[in-house]
């Protein structure tokens, strides 16, 4: 494996670098709670594409007129289009990861609207070996949206397998 010369680079060659992202599953202690940053402005424009990408017809999502006429006067993010992003947001913390095992938590807690900027924050509340697994570790987690003004809109519990320090396959990747 490459020697680390940084935290945040790896050396793969006399006087070269590469950015190296997310921590190794024994990093991770029950308790931990990242702020992952940037947050995302999400627009209206990327409400209605993803609405049309998975046939979602709830006039909601893409019809101000109507959505003017509801509770919330104007148009709802799809739901699904709020969670990718916010996993999304998660990738530098969990770089590392080989996937996703399962949802335990998927909660919607407020609306979420074009234009709204979200920030996810993610709690680890669970850290355990898998049996037979050398190579990864599990770690139950709790991934929160917050928006601009504060505000919790999600709420989702799931397991991830992370890779151990010493199994990384792709640390020693010259590329």
């Amino acid at each position: 494996m490459a020697e680390l010369a940084y935290a945040s680079h790896i050396q793969v060659g006399e006087k070269r670098f590469r950015e190296r992202y997310g921590l190794d599953f024994e990093d991770f202690q029950v308790g931990q709670i990242f702020k992952h940053r940037p947050g995302l402005t999400i627009t209206q424009q990327d409400n209605i594409e993803e609405s049309f990408d998975t046939l979602n017809q709830a006039m909601i999502h893409f019809d101000a007129h109507y959505a003017s006429k509801t509770e919330w006067k104007k148009p709802l993010v799809v739901s699904t289009l709020t969670l990718q992003r916010l996993i999304g947001m998660t990738w530098k913390t969990f770089f590392k990861k080989t996937r996703i095992l399962g949802w335990s938590a998927l909660n919607m807690t407020a609306p979420v609207f074009g234009g709204d900027t979200l920030y996810a924050e993610t709690e680890i509340t669970a850290k355990e070996d898998v049996e037979g697994d050398t190579a990864c570790g599990k770690l139950t987690v709790e991934t929160r949206g917050i928006n601009q003004d504060g505000k919790l809109v999600c709420v989702m519990g799931y397991d991830l397998l992370v890779y151990k320090r010493d199994a990384v396959p792709f640390e020693a990747v010259n590329y």
